[in-house]
Formats: C-alpha cells, sequence, structure tokens
C-alpha cells in the first residue's frame, strides 16, 4: 500500500506507542483532507502490524468517502415496485418513528450475499461523506462505519466486516445484562492461547490490569470485551480506563483483538488525535464499565468458549457465518463492492438487515432482537 498513501490522503503515519507506558505498537494514519475523521488508528504487536492496520482503515474510508457508485433518486414505494430493496425498518436507527416510504432520497445496488440478487439500499448505509451538506437521506438510520472494511480481497474483507457487524450486535445485547454480567467474565489464567498469552503478559508486566467478559451472542461466534485500566500509583500519568471488544469466528483471534482493540483505545484517549473525542469522555471513561457492579466472579474458563470454526480459512469463514446468521432468522446480508480500480486493496460495505447497530451511538433505538432479549429477561411479551 505504501506507493498508494498519497491516493487515499495520507500525509504521514506515526507511531504513537511510546506516548504510554504499555509497550503495544499503535500506529496513526493522518488524512487532513478527509471527510469523515481525519486519523486512522492501527495497533498489532510488531509496528509493522500497527502501521498496516492504520492504512487499511485509511483505504476503506478513502473508499467510502469517495464512493464510485450508480445512484438513483426515488422513494422506497417506488423502488419496490422495480425490484427488491432492503427492509428499511428492520435497519439500525435513531429515531423511533420508521423510515418514510414515500421520502425520496439516495438509493445504491447491493448484492446479496446468499442469493446473488440486486438489491436496492439507502446510500446513507453505504457512504462516508461527512461533509455538510449531506445528500439526501432518510434522516432516521444510524450512519457510521459499522460493516466498513478492507482486505487483500472481496471475500477477507467481507468476514471482517460481517464480524465487526456481529461484534456490535453482540455488544448491544450484552450490556444491558445487568448485575448477570459478571457472569460472563473470563478467568484470564486460563487462556491458553500462544498469541493471546504474549499480549496479556505484555501488559502485566507494564502494571496495566486487564478484565475480559464474553459477551458471544446467540450466534455462536466468540465476542469479548476488554477493560484495562492502570492504578494511580503504577502510572506515569492520569490514564482512565479504556476498553475494546473484537468479534472472529476463532475465540483465540477475537480475544487477542478485544485486547489489542482496548491497547489502541488508550492510546487515542492519551493522544487526543480523533475529531470525535469530546472532554465528557475524558471525563467519565468506557460507557457502563463492566467493573462498576458487582465483584467479578473467579470467571469461566477461556476452554468453555468455543470457536465457531477449526480453520483460518477465508471460504469457510465466510461461510459458516452466513450460515449461522440464517440459521438464526437474520435477514441475508449485502455486499456494496466499494474498491478503487488502481488502488490494491478490496473494500466493501456489509450490511445485514436485522442485527442491531452500535448501541453507544447517540440516540440509538434498540432493534427486535434487543427488544425480544429484553422481553425474554423480564418475562413479558415484546411489546409488553
Amino acid at each position: 500500500m505504501a506507493p498508494f498513501l498519497r491516493e487515499i490522503g495520507v500525509s504521514r503515519i506515526a507511531d504513537i506507542s511510546g506516548l504510554d507506558s504499555i509497550g503495544l505498537p499503535v500506529a496513526v494514519a493522518y488524512r487532513p483532507n478527509a471527510r469523515s475523521l481525519t486519523t486512522c488508528h492501527g495497533k498489532g504487536v510488531t509496528l509493522t502490524e500497527a502501521k498496516t492496520s492504520a492504512v487499511m482503515e485509511a483505504v476503506e474510508r478513502h473508499c467510502a468517502e469517495n464512493p464510485k457508485l450508480a445512484l438513483r433518486y426515488a422513494s422506497f414505494n417506488e423502488l419496490l415496485e422495480e425490484g427488491r430493496v432492503v427492509d428499511v425498518d428492520i435497519l439500525p436507527r435513531f429515531v423511533e418513528a420508521p423510515p418514510c416510504r414515500t421520502r425520496r432520497t439516495l438509493w445504491t445496488r447491493a448484492t446479496g450475499m446468499m442469493t446473488g440478487e440486486g438489491v436496492w439500499v439507502p446510500f446513507e448505509a453505504v457512504h462516508l461523506d461527512y461533509a455538510l451538506p449531506l445528500p439526501p437521506n432518510l434522516e432516521c438510520l444510524l450512519i457510521s462505519s459499522g460493516g466498513l472494511a478492507s482486505g487483500n480481497t472481496i471475500k477477507e474483507a467481507a468476514v471482517h466486516a460481517i464480524c465487526e457487524l456481529l461484534e456490535r450486535d453482540a455488544l448491544t445485547l450484552w450490556r444491558p445484562r445487568g448485575t448477570g454480567i459478571q457472569e460472563t467474565a473470563v478467568d484470564l489464567k486460563s487462556v491458553n492461547d500462544p498469541w493471546c498469552s504474549e499480549i496479556l503478559t505484555t501488559l502485566a508486566r507494564s502494571g496495566v490490569r486487564t478484565a475480559v467478559w464474553d459477551m458471544t451472542s446467540d450466534l455462536g461466534v466468540p465476542a469479548f470485551f476488554c477493560e484495562i485500566w492502570s492504578d494511580a500509583s503504577s502510572t506515569f500519568r492520569s490514564v482512565g480506563p479504556a476498553a475494546g471488544s473484537a468479534c472472529h469466528p476463532i475465540s483465540g483471534i477475537a480475544l487477542g483483538k478485544a485486547v489489542l482493540e482496548a491497547a489502541q483505545s488508550r492510546l487515542t484517549m492519551i493522544s487526543g488525535t480523533r475529531d470525535d473525542l469530546t472532554r465528557e469522555m475524558f471525563v467519565r471513561g468506557p460507557p457502563q464499565s463492566p467493573r462498576e457492579g458487582p465483584t467479578i466472579c473467579p470467571g469461566k474458563a477461556f476452554s468453555d468458549i468455543p470457536s465457531a470454526l477449526a480453520s483460518t480459512s477465508v471460504d469457510d469463514a465466510l461461510d459458516e457465518l452466513l450460515s449461522r446468521m440464517r440459521l438464526a432468522g437474520i435477514d441475508e446480508p449485502l455486499i456494496v463492492d466499494l474498491s478503487h480500480a488502481g488502488i490494491p486493496a478490496a473494500v466493501v460495505r456489509v450490511i445485514a438487515p436485522g442485527l442491531e447497530g452500535s448501541c453507544d451511538a447517540p440516540g440509538y433505538m434498540a432493534g427486535t432482537r434487543a427488544r425480544r432479549q429484553t422481553a425474554h429477561r423480564h418475562g413479558v411479551g415484546e411489546h409488553g
């Protein structure tokens, strides 16, 4: 990707690892003229991995900010007369009222990942061009980078995108568990994955404390939430707790990515480089910290959280993820190819109607899965 940095708007790549005492590499790719976030962070166990991670996030944002797609200006009802249209009523949104089906807006074509059929989707659920004024939109859907991913191939990017969507869905379902959340704590002494053990050891040696919870949803794809923090006496600066989460068919990869995400989040706060950081975030730390509840129980063994897949094959991973979503009654995931000709990376946006969106988004409205889980927990009907 190095020869294409100018094309995707990257002016420099900075190693910010030294701003913290942990020692895990974190890099930042700066994009001064970006139409969304101007910084893209990356992490890994080596500096090369961290820089690669940052650059791949930069290329996916560049492609989503500058989509080369055919668009239609129409209403849902107009398009419905011509063919398949995504069920906008079950897309993540921040307004309680369902999207207006007679409002004209911009749409683009996606492809069903199981049937291969063309499906119209709202353009606002695909692009990341946040420069004002915004293009016409339905004014109720949750606009985010969820489901946007890059990779060496379309299938690899699709696996990353689906895992991110499953992670956000799992987090939204896991957070409201109240006191029951402590039952999902993981005993880190039981972690026998060499890669994860190396990461956890690095954190422990730096004096940083780590807690992890299993937030795997009913889909059975391993997902973890991690929080790291320093005791006041063991750090050279006042650093609040930081959190990260991740999902992957292989439990060891999911756990390692969640811990690395927490380390990256901590350095992101220390550096203060993200456009969307606010003073309130520095004051309150991660939302709804699981450690604010009752004392953490001993925790479940890591071996009790099985992988959803035995191999690391991209083809097998994609087939398994699609199969689990289908069996759970999730609508067919839809994919939009955002790759730019000439740039040696695949970039996609995956939309999975029926999965929950990010519960951290301001004003987010719980979807059917979250409402059903809440109703089941309280022993009432879904609308009770």
